[in-house]
């Protein structure tokens, strides 16, 4: 598919993103409807023999208008095309001029078409034919948009190369599976990927993801992406939690159908898909990414409540619940950043439940430092991917109290359960790192395919992170 500058004359269809206000004016010679411009609404006008058709789809309200909806409305748009056929059309943003910043409103459509258009398809014997070959961005040609437009497909890859790790199936994922996934992916890049597993796990004294992987056939490992293209920029790690299959281990899972923890590896695609972003933005960068990658199966040796887990910068850990397993291995990651020298760190997990029935489906939740939870904050308002911060309460650390170790994996009181596991993973940050925790565990997938949104996995994350990276790199 091509991006271009040109007004599409040769277009078949002309698509035209309108807010609620501006459907209620007349277009051209067309009488809108005040309900054509909400959001998510498709409304075609079909031309006569040769015509051109004409599409529009809803921004909302002007007033409450966010770069969001016209990602969204891009996706409504595409799918809307695809059902048509048709290899060329043409996108006026005219009714966004003034309202948005231009360059993000481009990049935006281009991120929203292209994840709009997103099909997992792999396991399917009849696969989706796409039509669209062309799509022509009216836009003053006086101004060059060529980094709008690679913005918007530099994302856009990431995120799919993100969805299509939590889409697969974990027989077709296992923990060294995803390694190779990522050696493969930046093979030829200034990207290095190392990989500890087997006796190099026990010789970092990784036991928090040994102990969780140790009930599984299918070996854990703990992934180290690197990129540095300037070093002398503070090391800033992103950690991914990348449990590629979660039963719950013995603490089994009740859930009648609990087929989705294939993506508990979700913090895991993001961080990577993130790194695949900045890779591709051309950005002086000093990056680590560490993916805690492991399989939690119940078998005779399997990682027992009740078990102490002795981590290596002196913490005991007692393991009330094997189904807490994503911050002992978060652990792992957490301290491994600081050995590399790291001096600013973002974990990225499916931790906890507890988060989701506080924020719902739309927001993730946040806690950590100050200045590092700001930053996000303000990004991810500007990307879509909503975070809201929790409290790092002091006050629930009682909660993980344990009789013969230094602190529990799971609280004793039920209540809190994001913050104590967020206070939980404190225990392993290095007073010397910036750091802040996401809790995107409701995010990690949606049930129906919506805006630029796609059934299955979202790859929440990738494109927050990546900004981060990118804002930080400008003010080291």
């Amino acid at each position: 598919m091509m991006f271009q500058i040109s007004k599409g004359e040769a277009a078949q269809v002309v698509i035209y993103p309108v807010f609620h206000e501006a459907a209620e004016a007349p277009f051209q010679s067309i009488q809108l409807l005040g309900h054509m411009g909400d959001r998510g609404a498709v409304t075609w006008f079909y031309g006569r023999q040769s015509e051109q058709h004409l599409l529009f789809v809803g921004l909302g309200s002007r007033e409450k208008f966010e770069l969001e909806h016209l990602r969204e409305a891009a996706g409504n748009a595409v799918r809307a095309v695809e059902q048509h056929k048709l290899p060329i059309v043409a996108v006026s943003l005219e009714d966004c001029e003034g309202i948005a910043n231009m360059e993000q409103a481009v990049t935006a459509w281009v991120e929203g078409w292209l994840l709009g258009a997103y099909v997992f398809d792999k396991f399917k014997a009849e696969k989706t034919v796409r039509h669209v070959q062309t799509v022509c961005l009216d836009l003053n040609q006086q101004y060059s948009w060529k980094d709008a437009i690679s913005q918007g497909e530099v994302r856009a890859a990431g995120i799919k190369f993100a969805r299509n790790l939590g889409n697969e199936p974990a027989n077709h994922l296992r923990p060294r599976t995803l390694a190779d996934r990522v050696i493969e992916r930046f093979a030829g890049s200034d990207v290095q990927v190392k990989c500890y597993e087997g006796e190099q796990l026990a010789a970092q004294q990784m036991c928090g993801l040994v102990g969780v992987g140790q009930g599984s056939a299918n070996p854990p490992v703990m992934i180290e992406i690197r990129y540095c293209t300037d070093p002398s920029k503070e090391l800033i790690a992103l950690v991914g939690k990348g449990i590629t299959f979660d039963t719950g281990g013995i603490s089994l899972k009740r859930d009648n159908d609990i087929s989705d923890r294939r993506i508990d590896m979700g913090g895991a695609a993001a961080v990577i898909g993130a790194v695949d972003i900045i890779r591709n933005s051309g950005v002086k960068v000093n990056l680590v990414a560490i993916i805690a990658a492991a399989e939690n199966i119940p078998d005779g040796n399997a990682l027992l409540p009740g078990d102490v887990l002795q981590f290596p910068n002196g913490v005991s850990v007692q393991v009330g619940n094997t189904d807490s397993e994503g911050r002992l291995v978060l652990a792992d990651a957490l301290i491994h950043a600081h050995k590399l020298g790291a001096k600013e760190v973002i974990d990225m997990a499916t931790l906890t439940y507890s988060c989701a029935s506080a924020l719902g489906s739309k927001f993730a939740g946040i806690l950590g430092h100050e200045h590092t939870v700001s930053t996000i904050r303000n990004l991810s308002k500007v990307t879509g991917e909503k975070v809201w911060e929790l409290p790092l309460a002091d006050e629930y650390e009682g909660y993980l109290k344990s009789d013969y170790a230094d602190i529990c994996n799971i609280s004793r009181v039920g209540e809190a359960g994001a913050i104590t596991a967020a206070l939980f993973l404190r225990k392993f940050v290095h007073p010397s790192m910036k750091w802040a925790h996401i809790d995107m565990s409701a995010l990690k997938e949606v049930s129906a395919t919506n805006g630029y949104a796609a059934a299955g996995a979202t790859g929440y994350g990738a494109r927050t992170l990546a900004e981060f990276v990118v804002e930080r790199s400008k003010s080291a």
